[in-house]
């Protein structure tokens, strides 16, 4: 059964003893109401603090009851080995050149909380009750840390717990640590849904058709062009992303238009991605075409700030013999300028500001004409700042629901095998289970009739 959730407080404070160079921090029994001292070693040392870290997490996993000694130590006297900071500094330079910056993201997290609670343990002494305790701080988050740190969902834990697993599976792999350490972590069942207090996230389903259709209108032409294509292909964002004319091959034949990503997700599996475009898509991409070089991208950042400013021209009132003539007011070495390609990244963001313009917020939510936003975030209330996140999670999607959609749309029309060789899934099941909404008008019909 899920744990009773205790109402969050500011935790006890990492302080130095009068008279004495030593740190403590004193607990309180949540039973007994008496009051604990624990020593942390000298004060002002990265081993004091992180064993106030350990102590406090601790003290929180047994529901605010005094923590058993062996718990908060967390490590053995040995100093023989690497410490788990040498290891994680080593892993991360090999990481930097292997996997992607989207990776490193959610990489980083991990190895800073990690870091926080062992970095300055023997790698070797890390086991599955650090790991279990390291697992209970993720989900109980910490609102006195700077930023503050919300609790991680169920899923979002389990894939930090395996990625702990990972690095100790690499260090393993180079000699850095005895293999027993990355057999013991793996005996560490993940959390089950229904048997944790842990949040679960939603499921990613396909974007409102209505809402797309509103954003598009404030969209510019490369955006619009994107999410069209996504739409009509199923294909990811950052496969879209880098497509320039020389990477489009036609037959007209068929009446087919195929693009092979060289980068693509499931690259490195050796797996080979085809995506293809119709006589709908064929449209969409047609202006894009003409007038440019074949190794230009087609969606590119610059020219939808070249039309942007055409378009204020277009729209300028004043004489061009009075006031500032296109041009002529532009910085010499602006400290932004747009790239070549949008990243998915800057697409995404794109997507948001244009919902944000299809759907502005009630009045009191909005920002005012001359206020800034930070002006405006120091205006809103908490229950105001509420509203807005709710305002906005209503009518806002993201790149990535395009896919569901396209995957829902072509397994109600086609059937799971067209919707997974689309998706350039390997195996339909994921396709399945994953990406492709099961058409719910058709059981509705079943059971009115045999209901």
């Amino acid at each position: 059964m899920p744990k009773k959730s205790i109402k969050k407080t500011r935790p006890p404070a990492y302080r130095k003893r009068k008279g004495s160079t030593k740190a403590l921090v004193t607990l309180r029994d949540a039973a007994t109401k008496r009051a604990r001292d624990y020593w942390l070693g000298e004060y002002g040392s990265p081993e004091s603090r992180e064993l106030y870290h350990r102590t406090i997490a601790a003290w929180e996993a047994c529901g605010r009851r005094w923590p058993d000694v062996d718990l908060v130590n967390g490590c053995s006297t040995s100093q023989d080995g690497l410490t788990i900071i040498e290891v994680i500094n080593q892993y991360w330079g090999w990481a930097e050149s292997y996997y992607s910056a989207s990776h490193l993201g959610v990489l980083k997290p991990v190895l800073r909380l990690l870091r926080k609670f062992y970095g300055m343990s023997p790698a070797a002494d890390f086991g599955p009750n650090k790991l279990r305790a390291l697992r209970d701080e993720m989900l109980r988050g910490d609102e006195a840390s700077n930023p503050p740190r919300e609790p991680w969902s169920r899923n979002g834990i389990n894939k930090a717990t395996l990625r702990i697993r990972h690095v100790f599976k690499w260090a393993v792999a180079r000699e850095l640590v005895p293999p027993g350490v990355h057999q013991a972590l793996c005996t560490l069942d993940p959390l089950k849904r229904g048997r944790t207090s842990a949040r679960e996230n939603p499921k990613v389903a396909p974007a409102p058709l209505h809402l797309v259709e509103r954003a598009m209108e404030q969209m510019s032409k490369p955006i619009r062009a994107l999410v069209e294509l996504q739409l009509l292909t199923g294909a990811r964002p950052g496969e879209l992303l880098q497509l320039r004319l020389t990477d489009l091959e036609t037959d007209r034949r068929a009446g087919i238009w195929t693009y092979r990503p060289e980068a693509h997700k499931n690259a490195y599996r050796e797996h080979d991605r085809v995506i293809y475009f119709g006589p709908r898509a064929q449209e969409v991409l047609q202006p894009f075409l003409s007038d440019r070089s074949t190794t230009a991208y087609l969606f590119s950042p610059r020219d939808a700030e070249a039309a942007r400013r055409e378009a204020l021209s277009e729209k300028r009132t004043t004489p061009l013999s009075c006031g500032n003539r296109p041009g002529t007011n532009r910085s010499l070495a602006p400290s932004r300028q747009p790239g070549e390609c949008y990243t998915t990244a800057s697409y995404r963001r794109a997507i948001t500001r244009a919902c944000d313009a299809a759907f502005p917020p009630p009045v009191p939510l909005r920002q005012r004409g001359n206020e800034t936003k930070k002006e405006w975030r120091k205006r809103m209330t908490t229950k105001q700042k509420a509203e807005l996140r709710d305002w906005q999670r209503e009518h806002r999607w993201h790149p990535h629901q395009l896919r569901h959609n396209a995957a829902t749309h072509l397994r109600r029309e086609f059937g799971l095998e067209a919707a997974q060789l689309a998706l350039g899934h390997a195996s339909a099941a994921i396709t399945d289970a994953v990406y492709a909404e099961r058409d719910q008008a058709r059981v509705i019909d079943i059971m009115r009739r045999i209901g």
